[in-house]
């Protein structure tokens, strides 16, 4: 049958053919503009995708504060696999903007030189190094072609991953929420919902595991089982499950061919490497966000010398981005010199509220307001504060809720009166007497300050 391909691409009616059963545009066509598409494609996200954690940080800080356990869980989770795949994915684009420009640069070079290297013009090689360079070096066609092979097989197999990984994370995610869901209708602690979330995880791994080791492991071996049908149904029943979690019409063609056309060990290494990889960046940025430095030298001036001396996250004047996830008591700053000192104790709902349904029953009776003061008395009592050693009562503070801190917490003024110009401490005790270790271990802080002379020091007024 003669060719119904016009110039235009388009197929033609033709021979009782029909034009809907042949491709629209020609591959040929396609495979012209695949080069400009990538580096097109590869810029714009690689450049993007930086430009993301920052947005998913901000958005996490500022959700995290406000979750219970359960909801930390999934907050971090997404965060992590959020930033994990951008941070991946725009290394692997950017890589392939370099394997991409070496091969335009070597386009270049071919179309100026056309003769490739001109051995015998090299002065400064010598006879053995000229003929061990000619025996190993590719010529400069052979060269445009695999930096053209290995640019498309690494941009198929990064949008591969990406595509990967935000489906497992989605699919991840999902299952979170029905424990949730589970844990609001049963009544259920977030520890419930937790392990409901790990069955149904443990359930989906099994099913894809169970369906790959019968198949590629036991029927390999044994080709007859194949015939049983009890099998066949009992593995492709578990193949339809798997495909209604995975979009497979949409990864598999790229998943496949990329597994059949290249080395099929080094294909499954490098894929399960980088998805490993991932998430592990994102708990790394997770774990930095928090420390002062991932990579430090400190021998005298430890975190542990930090303890005992001042952190800016104590003081609202000194905070920065870096002090975002650190939600500790905290003064208006490190220089007093009004009547009272004002002092911020952070309420936060994963790490309180575990220890104020074990220690603060419910009151009884109907009144609200008695209720609401048992329960701030409560809150109260997880934190013991001192002054200069002297206990403070916090009966005397009040609900607070700090929008510019994005906090909600106790807060108090703390009288000046009476006390030496100079520095003073604000020691304060979480759940003291409680176990070193685990998420209601004892949690201690040291907030020095300085009184300056010279104020309203003494006066009886108001802040």
């Amino acid at each position: 049958m003669a060719d119904t391909t016009p110039e235009s691409g388009r197929p033609e009616r033709g021979d009782g053919e029909s034009a809907a059963s042949a491709p629209r545009i020609a591959f040929e066509r396609l495979r012209e503009r695949t080069d400009e598409l990538e580096l097109i494609i590869s810029g714009l996200i690689a450049f993007a995708l930086l430009a993301v954690p920052s947005r998913l940080f901000e958005a996490w800080a500022q959700a995290d504060v406000h979750a219970g356990t359960f909801g930390q869980f999934v907050l971090m989770f997404g965060y992590m696999i959020g930033a994990g795949l951008c941070y991946t994915l725009a290394g692997a684009f950017i890589v392939h903007l370099a394997v991409r420009g070496y091969w335009v640069g070597l386009i270049g070079l071919k179309a100026c030189f056309p003769d490739g290297i001109r051995w015998e013009r090299i002065g400064t090689l010598g006879p053995i190094s000229r003929a061990y360079y000619r025996a190993r070096l590719p010529d400069l066609m052979s060269a445009i072609d695999r930096a053209d092979r290995a640019a498309s097989v690494l941009f198929a197999m990064v949008t591969l991953i990406g595509l990967l990984i935000l489906w497992s994370g989605v699919a991840l995610i999902a299952v979170l929420a029905l424990a949730w869901l589970f844990g609001l209708a049963s009544g259920a602690g977030e520890s419930t919902a937790l392990l409901v979330a790990f069955g149904l995880y443990v359930l989906v791994m099994s099913a894809v595991t169970v369906s790959a080791l019968v198949d590629a492991v036991l029927v390999r071996r044994r080709p007859a089982l194949a015939q049983l049908p009890w099998l066949r149904r009992l593995v492709e029943r578990l193949l339809a499950f798997y495909g209604w979690l995975l979009p497979q019409r949409l990864i598999l063609p790229v998943q496949l061919t990329l597994h059949s056309n290249t080395s099929g060990r080094a294909f499954v290494l490098a894929l399960f490497t980088i998805m490993f990889i991932a998430p592990l960046v994102g708990i790394g940025h997770v774990v930095g966000s928090r420390a002062f430095t991932v990579i430090g030298a400190y021998e005298a001036i430890d975190a542990d010398a930090v303890e005992h001396g001042m952190a800016s996250a104590h003081y609202e004047d000194q905070r920065g981005p870096g002090d975002r996830l650190l939600r500790w008591p905290m003064i208006p700053s490190d220089q007093v010199g009004r009547a009272h000192l004002r002092l911020f104790i952070p309420h936060l709902p994963a790490r309180d509220n575990p220890l104020l349904a074990s220690r603060c029953p419910a009151p009884a009776g109907d009144d609200p307001g008695a209720a609401r003061a048992a329960r701030l008395a409560c809150l109260a009592g997880l934190w013991t504060v001192t002054l200069d050693g002297a206990p403070v009562d916090l009966g005397t503070f009040l609900p607070a809720e700090r929008r510019d801190l994005g906090l909600r917490g106790l807060q108090g003024y703390l009288p000046m009166a009476g006390l030496a110009p100079g520095r003073h401490d604000v020691r304060l005790v979480w759940n003291a007497g409680a176990a070193t270790t685990g998420a209601s271990r004892e949690r201690s802080f040291l907030i020095p300050f300085w009184l300056s002379p010279g104020y309203d020091i003494g006066r009886d007024e108001a802040p």
